[in-house]
This record gives C-alpha cells, sequence and structure tokens, in this order.
C-alpha cells in the first residue's frame, strides 16, 4: 500500500465518523422525547394533587386510596381524621387522601375527551346514544303492547 491509498482510507474514515453522530442522534432523540412525554404528566398529576392536599379542610368529604368515604374531623400534621360513620373516627395518612368530593369537578375537560374518545373509535356522541337508547325503550314498549 502506498502513503496516497492510506491517506485515501484515513479521510474515509474520518468522513464515516459524521455518519455516526447522526446515527447517535437518531438513536438518542426518540428517547428523549419519550423520557420526556412520560415524566411531564406525572409532574403534572403530583402537582395537581398536592394543590389538592393543600385546599383539604375540616368537614370537607374525601376518598382514600383505598375507597373509603368520610368527612374530615381534625386535621393534625400529617395525619387526617376521618368521620367514615356516626361515632367512628379513623385516622389516614395525608397521602391517602385521593380525591376531595367537596371540590367541583370540571366537567368540559371529561366531556372533551369523551367525545375526541368516541370519534376517534367510531362511537356514538351522547345525544346519539340517548336518542337511541330513547328509540330501544319505545320499540321494547310496543313489543310488550303487542
Amino acid at each position: 500500500m502506498t502513503i496516497s491509498t492510506l491517506s485515501f482510507i484515513l479521510a474515509q474514515s474520518k468522513n464515516n465518523q459524521s455518519g455516526g453522530l447522526a446515527s447517535i442522534l437518531i438513536l438518542v432523540l426518540p428517547m428523549a422525547a419519550l423520557v420526556y412525554l412520560m415524566t411531564v404528566p406525572q409532574r403534572k398529576q403530583r402537582q395537581k394533587q398536592s394543590d389538592m392536599l393543600r385546599k383539604v379542610e375540616v368537614g370537607d368529604e374525601v376518598v382514600t386510596t383505598g375507597g373509603i368515604v368520610g368527612h374530615i374531623t381534625h386535621i393534625e400534621d400529617e395525619l387526617f381524621h376521618l368521620e367514615v360513620d356516626d361515632d367512628v373516627v379513623i385516622r389516614v395518612a395525608k397521602n391517602a387522601i385521593s380525591k376531595n368530593l367537596n371540590a367541583p369537578q370540571p366537567a368540559e375537560a371529561s366531556k372533551s375527551r369523551k367525545g375526541l374518545l368516541s370519534g376517534a373509535l367510531g362511537g356514538a356522541s351522547d345525544s346519539d346514544s340517548e336518542s337511541g337508547s330513547s328509540a330501544k325503550a319505545a320499540d321494547s314498549k310496543k313489543d310488550t303492547d303487542a
């Protein structure tokens, strides 16, 4: 091999290194996007949960993560006293509260999600399903009358 062929091979390998950087970026960018898309909603949910816990007061009706429903009678540092029945009070950890039933629920967000999902899956809208169920009820009434 001559020096000119060796220099040609070295020049080609240097040109291929830029392709190596591009291939690394092709692998790293989608992974970074996935990590971002997974962490942002979790962070928002944690923030929403902590805001809800800060707003909880004595007298609010809450649901625990275990499904127990009760009214808050007393708040300690990290404990809530829940009255679940007449003269039945339990103590639960602050982080065990999953939902405040007295807080207003955003209705428009759930409706828009439902509409998007049913539209994407080809399902009927709420008004279509209600009219369809009333039509079915009318048909069943006719069958019983006959």
